[in-house]
C-alpha cells in the first residue's frame, strides 16, 4: 500500500471549514464579458472561482421545443455569472428534492469551477460532468465541483441537459426523431471546446465523465464521429451503454398512444401531433410521460436515446462491433475507464413504487420475492428486450432465484444490475481493449456514510447505485444551494478514500496514465492488454486493490444469453412523409 502525501491530514482538516471569502471577478470570453465569484479558503488562502449558470444555447421553447438546440451567440454587456440557472422540469425524487429549485424548460446552462489563478500561463486540463437520472432527472449544480478542481488542479464543468420527453421524444418521424438531451451534451462540449481557454483551461485537454445515465450519454457522445477533438478521455461511472438502452418500436408506440389518450393530441398525422405537443405546457407533457409508467407497472423508460438516422445511424452497439466504422475508430482514439459499484441494482428498491409492491403482494423493505423477480420483473424485460422469448425467461429466472428469502432479495438487486450495468460494462471493455489506447475497470465497494436515495432495506448489504459520488463531489458546509451531500459526516478513512479517488480521476484526466506515487503501483499492470481485456480491475474500498475476473460466471451467462440478440433491426427511422 503506497503513502498519501503529506499534505493529506492538512486537506482533511480543510475539509471541515467553509469557503466563506466571495468576491465577484471578470472574464473576457469570445462571447463577451462575465462575471463570476472568487471564493478564497480561510485554511489555504487558495482562490476558487466558479462561473454559475452560463447559457450554452438559445432556449429550446415554442418552436425550438423538440428540434436540436441553437448555440447562444454574442451577448452584449457583461453576463451575470454568479446564480445558478433554472434546471431542466423534472419530479422531485428519493434521491434529491427538487421542489424548492427553480425549473424550466429554458435550461441549458453550465457551470464551470477554476483553482488557483485565472490567468495562468499553464492552461489547466478540463473535466466536464454529466448527471445522470435516468435522463429523467438530475441538474449540474447539485455535483459542486469545488473540491475536485482545488485537489485534482482541474477545472470541473457541469452542465444541464434537457430530460424526459422534452429531451428524448422518439416518434420514429422526422416530426420528432428524440435524442435532443445528447444535442444539448454535444453542442455544450462544443462550447467548452470554444470559450474554456478564457478560463485557463485547455481545449486540447478535455475528459467527459459521467455516473450512470451520465456514463450512458459519455459512451453516446464517444461514439460520434463528429465529436472529435471535443475531448480525447472518457470516464463512465456505473453506466454504459447497452444492448437494451435504446427505446424500441413497441416502447414507442405505447408511449404514443399513452401521451394521445391523456393530451388529446391526435396521432392522425405525426408532424400535426408534434405541433399540438408544442402548444402544451411543459408540466403537461411530462404528466403524459409519468402517467404512462406508473399505469403499466414496469421499470422500463419509453423515453430514451433512439436510431435517429443523425447521430446514431445504426445501434451503437453494431457500430462498435465494426472496428472499421468511423464510431468504432473514434471510440478507440480516446483513453477510457469505466467501472460499477458491488451493487447497483440498489435503484431497484428506490425506484420501486408503492403500486407495485401492492400489486405484486410484498414490502420491498422486508424481502423482494422470487415470483416478482420472474413475473413482475423479468417478463417484462424479456417482453420488451427478446420478443417474449419464454427460453430467454426461463433461463433467467432460474439464474436469479434462490429459496432464501434473503439471498433472494439480493439476487432480485443483482437482476437489475445484470440488465443494465454490470455485463455490459465488461463488453464495452472488451470493445475498447484492442485500441492502444488507455483502458481501465475498477469496482468501487467502499461503504458510503449515507447510502445515495433513501435508507436501505435491512436485507441489503454492500455499495449501492451512485455511492461514489459522494467521494467525488464532497460539498462544503455552507453550501448555498440545496444538496443531498449537505448534512453528510465522512470520517478520516472517507476523507482518504475521497482524497485518492480525485487524484485517480483528474490524473487519468490530465494524462490517462498515472504518474504520481501515492497511485502509480495501481495502474502498473492495471492497463488491459492489447486486443484482449484481460479482467485486471481496481478494487476500491478502504484499501486500494488489483484483481481479476469480477463476476466471471455472471458474464459468461450474459454473453451466452445475448449472442444471438439482433441490434441491427427493431428501430429504423421511417415515415418521412409530411
Amino acid at each position: 500500500m503506497t503513502h498519501l502525501p503529506q499534505t493529506f491530514l492538512f486537506t482533511v482538516m480543510m475539509w471541515t471549514f467553509s469557503v466563506t471569502t466571495r468576491a465577484e471577478v471578470t472574464v473576457e470570453t469570445p462571447l463577451g464579458k462575465i462575471n463570476g465569484l472568487k471564493f478564497t479558503d480561510e485554511i489555504t488562502m487558495e482562490p476558487i472561482y466558479q462561473f454559475r449558470g452560463i447559457r450554452y444555447a438559445k432556449s429550446p421553447t415554442g418552436d425550438l421545443r423538440f428540434r436540436k438546440p441553437v448555440p447562444t451567440g454574442q451577448w452584449e454587456g457583461t453576463y451575470d455569472g454568479t446564480k445558478f440557472g433554472p434546471i431542466c422540469h423534472q419530479p422531485s425524487t428519493a434521491f434529491v428534492d427538487t421542489s424548492k429549485i427553480q425549473q424550466s424548460e429554458d435550461c441549458l446552462f453550465l457551470n464551470i469551477y477554476v483553482p488557483r489563478e485565472l490567468n495562468k500561463s499553464e492552461k489547466l486540463s478540463v473535466m466536464v460532468w454529466i448527471h445522470g437520472g435516468g435522463l429523467l432527472w438530475g441538474h449540474s449544480h447539485i455535483y459542486d465541483g469545488t473540491r475536485m478542481a482545488i485537489d485534482g488542479d482541474v477545472i470541473i464543468v457541469t452542465l444541464n441537459y434537457r430530460l424526459s420527453a422534452l429531451g428524448f421524444l422518439a416518434l420514429n418521424h422526422p416530426a420528432s426523431r428524440g435524442n435532443y438531451g445528447l444535442w444539448d451534451q454535444k453542442l455544450a462540449l462544443q462550447w467548452v471546446h470554444d470559450n474554456i481557454a478564457a478560463f485557463g483551461g485547455d481545449p486540447n485537454s478535455v475528459t467527459i465523465f459521467g455516473e450512470s445515465a451520465g456514463g450512458w450519454s459519455a459512451t453516446y457522445q464517444s461514439v460520434i464521429p463528429s465529436n472529435r477533438g471535443l475531448f480525447k478521455r472518457l470516464i463512465a461511472q456505473s453506466g454504459v451503454f447497452t444492448r437494451f438502452s435504446l427505446v424500441r418500436n413497441k416502447a414507442i408506440e405505447k408511449l404514443i398512444n399513452l401521451i394521445q389518450e391523456r393530451t388529446k393530441c391526435s396521432t392522425s398525422n405525426m408532424n400535426s401531433f408534434v405541433d399540438c405537443l408544442r402548444e402544451l405546457s411543459a408540466e403537461e407533457i411530462l404528466e403524459a410521460t409519468q402517467y404512462s409508467e406508473k399505469e403499466k407497472f414496469t421499470f422500463f423508460s419509453m423515453i430514451g436515446p433512439a436510431v435517429d438516422g443523425d447521430l446514431f445511424p445504426q445501434h451503437p452497439i453494431a457500430m462498435l462491433q465494426d472496428q472499421n466504422s468511423e464510431q468504432s475508430k473514434f471510440f478507440r482514439s480516446l483513453d477510457f475507464m469505466t467501472g460499477t459499484t458491488t451493487r447497483e441494482g440498489s435503484i431497484l428498491y428506490i425506484r420501486m413504487l408503492p403500486s407495485v409492491e401492492k400489486h405484486f403482494g410484498f414490502d420491498v423493505q422486508e424481502n423482494i420475492p422470487t415470483h416478482f423477480v420472474c413475473e413482475g420483473f423479468i417478463k417484462p424485460f424479456v417482453d420488451l428486450h427478446f420478443n417474449n422469448d419464454a427460453n430467454i425467461q426461463d433461463k433467467l429466472c432460474k439464474f436469479y432465484s434462490t429459496n432464501d428469502t434473503q439471498a433472494q432479495s439480493m439476487l432480485a438487486t443483482d437482476c437489475l444490475a445484470d440488465f443494465y450495468f454490470f455485463p455490459a460494462t465488461v463488453d464495452m471493455l472488451d470493445l475498447h481493449a484492442s485500441s492502444k489506447t488507455k483502458t481501465y475497470q475498477y469496482q468501487f465497494s467502499k461503504q458510503n456514510p449515507r447510502p445515495f436515495g433513501p435508507p436501505a432495506p435491512k436485507w441489503f448489504k454492500g455499495s449501492g447505485h451512485g455511492d461514489e459520488l459522494l467521494y467525488l463531489f464532497p460539498s462544503y458546509d455552507k453550501n448555498e444551494e440545496p444538496s443531498y451531500l449537505k448534512d453528510v459526516k465522512m470520517s478520516e478513512v472517507d476523507h482518504k478514500v475521497s482524497l485518492r479517488m480525485v487524484q485517480f480521476w483528474t490524473t487519468f484526466a490530465k494524462t490517462g496514465y498515472q504518474h504520481q506515487k501515492q497511485v502509480m503501483v495501481y495502474f502498473h499492470g492495471w492497463n488491459m492488454t492489447l486486443n484482449e481485456h484481460n479482467g485486471i480491475y481496481l478494487d476500491i474500498d478502504e484499501e486500494f486493490s488489483l484483481k481479476q475476473n469480477l463476476k466471471s460466471e455472471t458474464v459468461k451467462f450474459w454473453k451466452e444469453i445475448t449472442s444471438d440478440l439482433d441490434v441491427h433491426t427493431d428501430f429504423k427511422p421511417t415515415h418521412d412523409e409530411l
